[in-house]
């Protein structure tokens, strides 16, 4: 016999020992558990004692000889562990985890075009929600549209990919016309449809306001386009961004890989974005952040690939980075400086590390042709070159237009550093600090 089942073993020499075989596979029909969809049960003969789990709905039955009896629903422990979650990802299910269902729910990839949308429409209907994804791929036709208190969540960037294949669509749209809030995207990539034509936007706000977006760690890869904007007249605010990881995108033809078109969006904060754009479709350099209007503060903004202008500030919006790390590997051309600020809304960029890649200054001061401004309210940080294959061909600075002395900028340099281009004469508005302090 079997230690665990009491499974015969026939002895060495049996005769007959096709009998106690064929009664072990009769008790194995029954011990092993089934599984399938819920929807598919009766394709199996309920024999006593046999188990069944339905992988998309977690329900657990039992045989009784001639039907199934349920004995319960696979759920959430209070530990936080969930198992009936974890048969449905191995399985390569997308799981809807509602607030009100009573059991898990989830969605067959392969059999709908658009499996994440209907575990966010399921989550939804049921009060909120964690919509989770398995691992590999997962195409979805796109947009994808969330809900108020919803949530997809991967198993990590490289495992959970979800591919927008409609090269016209956005990849998750914000445009629901009472608005957003509190959603939570984290652990996965999110990939255009790639190619030599344009796509849609991987991740875009158009219409009313979106509230208390968490976004944790997300790759994009295969756009054509910008991979994070906001659309004019749209503002969200409180939201906040922890790494956004970005390859193979190709921005040229855009204001910038991150563009914020409108006028107003408060405490928006991004904590790291590392971007590699490429120049494959456009054959242009790639503004990697583009503001208009709103706040944004970002900690870290690192970049390589045909990344040109890392920052491009108009009008009044209201900007703070922490360290900028230029390294372009692939510029079409040598942008005209690496961060430009224009208009009279507020900078403060704290430092420019500067590894590869040819400009033609650091910074530019100028004039904004949106609202007619030139440049106020400015603190220039250090500039570090770090490495032989980096060269500024012509100075740091770039006073391109004269700076109101009533919203006064400040550079954290040499006076030398700073060349003046335009020809309205000094306003005193501008001060390299230097050792003593000199206005321009």
């Amino acid at each position: 016999m079997t230690d665990n089942h009491q499974y015969e073993t026939p002895a060495a020499g049996t005769l007959d020992w096709d009998e106690p075989l064929n009664r072990n596979f009769e008790r194995i029909d029954t011990d092993v558990e089934i599984r399938d969809t819920d929807a598919s049960r009766a394709n199996y003969v309920a024999k006593a004692g046999a188990k069944f789990l339905a992988t998309d709905t977690g329900n657990v039955y039992l045989g009784d000889g001639g039907s199934w009896s349920q004995l319960g629903t696979i759920g959430l422990s209070a530990a936080g562990g969930d198992s009936g979650v974890l048969t449905l990802l191995l399985e390569g299910f997308v799981v809807a985890v509602g607030k009100n269902n009573t059991g898990l729910q989830s969605v067959d990839p392969t059999g709908t075009d658009t499996p994440i949308q209907d575990a966010l429409d399921i989550v939804a209907a049921a009060g909120g929600g964690e919509v989770r994804l398995p691992a590999g791929v997962i195409e979805e036709t796109g947009p994808i549209r969330p809900y108020e208190e919803t949530q997809i969540l991967g198993l990590g960037v490289e495992l959970s990919k979800i591919s927008i294949t409609d090269r016209s669509a956005d990849g998750i749209l914000f445009d629901r016309d009472s608005g957003v809030s509190r959603v939570k995207l984290d652990g996965f990539a999110l990939n255009g449809p790639a190619g030599t034509g344009s796509t849609g936007v991987a991740i875009h706000h158009t219409n009313k306001d979106t509230q208390d977006l968490l976004v944790g760690r997300l790759l994009f890869w295969g756009w054509n386009n910008s991979v994070y904007r906001v659309d004019e007249g749209v503002g969200p605010f409180q939201c906040r961004h922890e790494q956004l990881t970005i390859y193979e995108c190709d921005a040229g033809d855009q204001d910038g890989l991150f563009e914020f078109r409108s006028w107003y969006g408060p405490a928006n904060w991004f904590g790291t974005i590392a971007a590699y754009p490429s120049a494959n479709v456009s054959g242009k350099n790639t503004t990697v952040f583009f503001s208009r209007g709103g706040t944004q503060t970002v900690d870290y903004l690192t970049m390589g690939g045909s990344a040109g202008v890392a920052i491009d500030q108009t009008w009044d919006s209201l900007i703070e980075f922490g360290n900028v790390h230029w390294e372009p590997t692939s510029n079409p051309t040598n942008p005209p400086a690496i961060v430009r600020l224009r208009g009279h809304g507020t900078a403060i960029i704290d430092t420019v590390k500067h590894v590869t890649g040819v400009a033609d200054y650091v910074y530019e001061l100028g004039y904004d042709s949106y609202n007619a401004r030139g440049p106020g309210r400015k603190i220039l940080g250090p500039y570090i070159e770090l490495g032989a294959a980096a060269d500024i061909t012509t100075n740091i600075v770039n006073l391109a237009y004269p700076v109101d002395p009533a919203e006064p900028s400040l550079y954290q340099g040499s006076p030398d550093d700073v060349t003046v281009t335009h020809s309205q004469g000094s306003t005193g508005g501008f001060r390299a600090l230097g050792t003593a302090g000199t206005g321009f």
